[in-house]
């Protein structure tokens, strides 16, 4: 008589894909007589069912198990969910068999309570042959050799389409954080980009974050070399290890803005101020949101979203006038809506402010360019060249991709301000000299 035997395979949730390759082979290689089951299985009759209780479900499931299987990854090795499920499979009469399976490690680099138990190679075949042997066995089957083949075969295809990397050590990461500061250092910052491409060609693509410093930076770098999608790569990294950060989630929305990818960057914007409405008063945030509006206003001309945008960045302004940018920006889509008392009213209170900033000992030559787009929205041309020619003169002088940025800004207020073209002609001559 055989004994139906049921198994539940413990996993952590993104690798249920390893979870249901072992569901289907023990299924193929024992007729059907053993029963796997677990959690996140998303087939009709598997996993959870809606409506009950999970922990009480769970519990049963556990209970009435002979076998757990446990998946053990570098991602998931020590995941709190897996020893739980094993420890309460063993601690209720401690007659539950548990079989650990790993991919990815050895046997000596599982370091957890799991450990103690034989372990299998996941990606082993003669391993893998004997655990479904095993359980067949503790079923009372006794299939011929041949009626492994097949199954084993769909298994290991299934397992390549979802292969667990490598662990990566802390010190490699430190190795390539080294490289890409190095390259900072000696001002080759142009060089970034190719050296990522060779550290992923090293460490393989996708993999598991140990420490998010290396793509904290990376993210910050790319940013400002124009490269969004790598970009929100490293961001989606950094915030395995450091989920919520609002400047990483900051910089997400911002990439996917240069991307016109607004209904995602809206999406993180809304995330950004729902862990803290005080953020609504950050200059950085609030000019997000104003950013945001803006974009989507040249998409849609709609008139609310331009009010959206001015709202936000006068917001971010009034909560902080040294934080010059985003009023500027205020003024410029005030004039862009025919709001000339606003916009004036605006741009001069501007204007002190950097005019004040000037007066110290160390000025950026940001300062410099938003006097210059000020007196554009004041109509007055030849102050605004003067302030543009000042900013180049500036130690450190503006890179490109400064310059470029500025001329943005020159050829929205001209717009805004219905100035001739050819004042944008003469400014960008200038910075781009």
């Amino acid at each position: 008589m055989m004994a139906r035997i049921k198994v539940l395979i413990s996993h952590y949730h993104e690798e249920r894909a390893l979870a249901d390759a072992w569901k289907e082979l023990l299924k193929s290689t024992s007729l059907g007589v053993i029963e796997a089951w677990y959690s996140s299985d998303s087939h009709a009759a598997g996993g959870m069912t809606i409506g009950i209780e999970w922990r009480d479900q769970l519990h049963e499931k556990l209970a009435e198990s002979n076998f757990i299987l446990a998946i053990q990854t570098p991602t998931s090795a020590g995941r709190p969910w897996v020893m739980w499920e094993c420890g309460v499979a063993s601690g209720i009469d401690k007659e539950r068999g548990i079989i650990p399976i790993i991919y990815s490690m050895k046997p000596g680099e599982l370091a957890n309570p799991i450990s103690s138990y034989q372990l299998y190679q996941g990606e082993d075949e003669n391993q893998v042959r004997q655990v479904c042997e095993r359980l067949t066995m503790a079923a009372d089957l006794h299939p011929e050799a041949h009626v492994y083949t097949e199954p084993l075969k769909r298994y290991f295809n299934a397992i390549k389409l979802y292969r667990p990397r490598k662990a990566i050590h802390p010190e490699q990461i430190e190795i390539w954080r080294d490289r890409f500061e190095k390259l900072i250092q000696s001002g080759r910052v142009n060089e970034i980009f190719a050296m990522r491409q060779q550290m992923y060609a090293s460490l393989g693509k996708p993999f598991n974050p140990v420490d998010p410093s290396v793509h904290e930076l990376l993210s910050k770098i790319l940013l400002d070399q124009g490269y969004f999608q790598d970009v929100i790569e490293e961001v989606d990294y950094a915030l395995k290890l450091l989920d919520g950060d609002t400047v990483l989630l900051y910089r997400k929305a911002l990439a996917l803005v240069e991307l016109h990818n607004l209904p995602e960057a809206k999406t993180v914007i809304d995330e950004i101020i729902s862990r803290n409405e005080t953020l609504r008063l950050n200059s950085e945030f609030a000019s997000l949101q104003g950013r945001f509006y803006r974009e989507q206003w040249k998409l849609t001309d709609n008139p609310q979203d331009l009010d959206a945008a001015i709202e936000a960045y006068y917001r971010a302004y009034q909560a902080d006038k040294t934080q010059y940018y985003p009023g500027v920006n205020a003024a410029t889509l005030s004039l862009t809506k025919g709001d000339t008392e606003l916009a004036t009213q605006i741009f001069q209170d501007v204007l002190k402010v950097c005019q004040q900033l000037q007066q110290q000992q160390i000025v950026s030559y940001w300062v410099d360019f938003t006097v210059g787009e000020v007196y554009l929205g004041l109509g007055d041309v030849e102050a605004a060249i003067a302030e543009y020619k000042k900013g180049l003169s500036r130690t450190p002088p503006p890179p490109s991709r400064d310059r470029n940025s500025a001329l943005k800004g020159v050829r929205r207020v001209v717009n805004a301000k219905k100035l001739p073209n050819e004042n944008v002609t003469n400014i960008e001559a200038i910075l781009k000299q």
